[in-house]
């Protein structure tokens, strides 16, 4: 009853912020939008039970574990306890009277993320859970919105199931996880990149990447590494399609380059853990500790530590990255689902291949910055997360902020002639709330 009476108000509050993040949208796509708050608290609710049982805990129950503890201590000490924590939040080491596991990075945030979600909606896992899918959920309102302003019309309901109801997608971003953080800001800056490139609105634009890449710098910054390569390819792309045609013109090129590659050298001075030179390490480290779970897998009987090693087996990771796992390899229910996911979507992967002509779908990603940023976004964040698992669990996890991206290429894809060339298109209109 307890979880019940603290639960409830968090989803009532969270059902008026979603209102709030759907202002602009039509009746029908606000009853999609309703139909994926429906999902996403329920799967949120679904959540406790199967970590604490199936999964047998995770790092969503040592969030659970360290922020009620840490929350008891800040209900008992504020004055104390509260900077240490916010210490933590920013990947500091805070004087705490227990080792926080993961303290100085994305790991710490989230359990200082997690002890001020329970010391302000009380101790109930159920409401912490809620909250989180819930600012996912407006995550995904900001890229349904680029989709939806960036594709043809007939297209939206296409964008919706891309963007709202791809089933691992929600599952994975419905609870107190790193997930749900990385898809709501995420998804905050990529509307904001929507606002600079398409819109021309560069404060609004900016702050919403601002916003965006906060949550991403603390809780997993090396997604913001295929965002920047994808972003300076939308640049890119825009620009030309502006002129009429895609051209290779010296400073668009240069411009575009200094996006992406100056952005990821900056990050990388940042975040050395994330940078090229550490990558080869990195995720060889990451799969020998991923090879200790049920589901593990090895894409070579090797592990290669330099960063020609790693990328010689690229394209392996891809495919493995978005194609698995396969029925076959299922071994329990939330297994199973994704791997039927994974079925539609190598299906869809086919009939691309089959049915279409393969210089028509190259030239509809051409004439449309915002799949050419999807495709960059999904080799980069493809490759990256293929490399660095070897169990297709935490590969079903890791994956999570590409699906939308993958699935509306294969959406749009599949129904010819129906993308919208930026070069053919007058200036977006839009309607009294800024909404195009």
């Amino acid at each position: 009853m307890t979880d019940f009476l603290l639960t409830l108000p968090v989803a009532v509050v969270g059902a008026v912020l979603v209102a709030f993040a759907s202002v602009g949208l039509s009746s029908r796509e606000k009853k999609w939008v309703t139909m994926s708050f429906a999902m996403h608290v329920g799967l949120a609710c679904v959540q406790v039970p199967l970590v604490l049982s199936l999964f047998g805990g995770g790092d969503m129950f040592r969030y659970f574990t360290y922020g009620e503890m840490l929350a008891r201590m800040m209900e008992r000490d504020p004055i104390h306890a509260i900077p240490e924590v916010t210490t933590l939040l920013l990947h500091g080491h805070p004087n705490l009277p227990v080792v926080i596991l993961g303290a100085g990075s994305g790991t710490g945030s989230m359990s200082a993320l997690s002890a001020w979600t329970f010391f302000l909606l009380g101790p109930s896992r159920y409401a912490a859970c809620v909250a989180f899918a819930v600012l996912s959920l407006c995550g995904k309102i900001g890229i349904y919105r680029v989709f939806r302003a960036n594709l043809d019309p007939s297209l939206r309901g296409a964008a919706a199931i891309a963007a709202l109801f791809v089933p691992s997608f929600v599952f994975w971003s419905s609870g107190l996880i790193k997930e749900a953080v990385v898809v709501a800001g995420f998804g905050w800056g990529f509307y904001g990149l929507h606002l600079w490139l398409r819109e021309g609105r560069l404060g609004a634009g900016f702050a919403m990447i601002a916003g965006g890449t906060a949550p991403l710098l603390l809780i997993k910054p090396y997604v913001l590494f295929p965002f920047v390569l994808a972003g300076g390819s939308w640049y890119y792309w825009t620009r030309s399609l502006k002129r009429g045609r895609v051209r290779v013109k010296p400073l668009q090129a240069l411009i575009a380059v200094a996006l992406g590659a100056g952005g990821i050298v900056l990050l990388g001075q940042y975040f050395p853990e994330y940078s090229l030179d550490n990558f080869a390490e990195q995720s060889s480290s990451l799969r020998q500790l991923g090879r200790q779970g049920g589901s593990a897998f090895a894409l070579t009987s090797e592990s290669p530590t330099t960063l020609a090693g790693q990328f010689a087996y690229a394209p392996a990771a891809l495919l493995t990255s978005l194609f698995r796992p396969f029925v076959f390899e299922a071994h329990n229910v939330p297994s199973f689902v994704n791997a039927l996911e994974t079925a539609v979507l190598s299906l869809l992967f086919v009939r691309i291949l089959v049915t279409r002509n393969l210089g028509r779908v190259r030239r509809e990603i051409g004439d449309n910055p915002l799949l050419m940023f999807c495709v960059v976004f999904v080799l980069a964040f493809g490759m990256a997360v293929g490399l660095a698992s070897s169990n297709l669990g935490t590969l079903s996890r890791y994956r999570a902020p590409l699906l939308p991206f993958f699935c509306i290429l294969l959406l749009v894809l599949n129904k010819p002639s129906r993308v919208p060339s930026e070069a053919n298109q007058t200036a977006p209109q839009r309607d009294a709330l800024g909404v195009v």
